[in-house]
């Protein structure tokens, strides 16, 4: 049995989804099973600094290719388009090759049912095995429209049922999964992952000028909940008087909330309070992370939050930070109150400032509880923790 993970997201160089498939294939392949990342589109954007410029290789003894032979899309559009459409039937034609009975094609595809519907075909003409990875709601990180709806109802309706095997990130995606596949079909839950000796740090809180909040997710209301985090600072802040501050990735003049920030940091006077890095290396990153004093996970109940999990937390609880979260989604499931995190009501601004106001006035409580978070991610969300369920349920498919 050899497994081909599908995909087109970036490789190996990327953001969180590109990381959870290392962390797939590292986990398949350390237990034993050969593995191949395939990426079937062009994933770096022209005119962009490119994360990918090879377009073969080997990521941690792991070959990954693209079928384009190049992560580089060209810079004109009527080629790029042509390329798309080429990638796709060379992509098709590589799997017909190499695909053999009892193999499996594992789906990293996200948003892209049509074209897993056709993947799918070839893998089942070969003989082999059908899964998918399920880390969010079908088409339900945006606007509801006609279109979303429908794609994600052929998604349930259509493309569930043909699978032999769905992971799922949650329980919720797990039980909505269930809905729909056959009964022949295998499931797995597997939650957040981390490669955690890379994401370990050490605290180095002290070392800092000043007390912050560190926040490394999106400027986006929906997602991360930026305004809600940035107001219950703005009263923390207020209510003690401390030297604290938040620091925060990303470029407030990219964001859709621009005026609402901007807003908020007028209305608590946080011109000295508060700044955005912009994008930042890896390094950079854990440098900023490793010297926070706290984190933040501002979820809303949204319908995207009822149904994923927060890659970046396994990274904060990694690094020892005590993290303030919300009540929302699969993150509870892992955490216990007052013990490995901080968790509060959804949407309670004056709940996340009085935790702030907290964590800064007892060091000692919220270095253990920082202290409990990495020992919840050491022995639930590194990838080896995986290795041999994942090994499990590749073996069980078709049984």
């Amino acid at each position: 049995m050899k497994v081909y993970i599908l995909t087109g997201e970036p490789f190996p160089n990327g953001m969180a989804a590109t990381n959870r498939i290392k962390c797939y294939a590292r986990a398949i392949k350390e237990g034993g099973l050969d593995c191949e990342v395939i990426i079937f589109r062009r994933t770096e954007p022209y005119g962009k600094e490119p994360k990918n410029t090879v377009g073969q290789g080997l990521f941690n003894n792991i070959p990954f290719h693209y079928v384009g032979k190049t992560p580089l899309r060209g810079s004109n559009v009527i080629s790029r388009k042509v390329n798309d459409r080429i990638d796709i039937l060379h992509t098709e034609k590589y799997l017909s090759k190499h695909l053999t009975g009892g193999d499996v094609l594992f789906m990293y595809m996200g948003e892209y049912v049509e074209l897993m519907l056709r993947f799918m075909k070839v893998a089942q003409k070969c003989g082999a095995f059908c899964v998918r990875d399920l880390c969010e709601l079908p088409y339900g990180t945006g606007a509801e429209t006609k279109d979303t709806i429908r794609l994600r109802k052929k998604t349930l309706e259509h493309q569930l049922p043909k699978l032999d095997g769905v992971v799922s990130i949650s329980d919720a995606l797990l039980n909505l999964a269930k809905t729909y596949t056959l009964p022949t079909c295998k499931h797995l839950k597997v939650p957040i992952m981390v490669e955690f000796e890379e994401h370990y740090l050490s605290d180095k809180s002290k070392e800092s000028d000043y007390p912050y909040i560190f926040h490394s997710g999106t400027l986006y209301q929906q997602k991360d909940g930026i305004l809600g985090m940035i107001e219950a600072f703005g009263m923390a802040l207020s209510k003690t008087g401390l030297q604290i501050k938040f620091i925060s990735t990303g470029d407030p003049n990219m964001s859709p909330h621009k005026d609402e920030i901007n807003a908020l940091i007028a209305k608590y006077h946080l011109e000295n309070h508060i700044f955005f890095t912009g994008y930042i290396s890896d390094n950079k990153l854990n440098e900023f992370l490793s010297k926070a004093k706290m984190v933040i996970i501002n979820k809303y109940n949204t319908q995207q939050n009822h149904y994923c999990f927060s890659t970046k937390l396994g990274e904060y609880l990694a690094a020892a930070k005590p993290v303030v979260i919300t009540n929302v989604g699969e993150a509870i499931n892992w955490l216990e109150n007052g013990k490995s995190a901080y968790i509060i009501d959804v949407e309670n601004t004056k709940a996340m400032a009085d935790a702030i106001v907290h964590i800064l006035t007892n060091p000692d409580e919220s270095r253990q509880i920082g202290i409990e978070g990495q020992k919840v991610c050491l022995h639930n969300f590194d990838y080896r923790n995986w290795s041999k369920p994942l090994v499990e349920f590749m073996n069980q498919l078709g049984k």
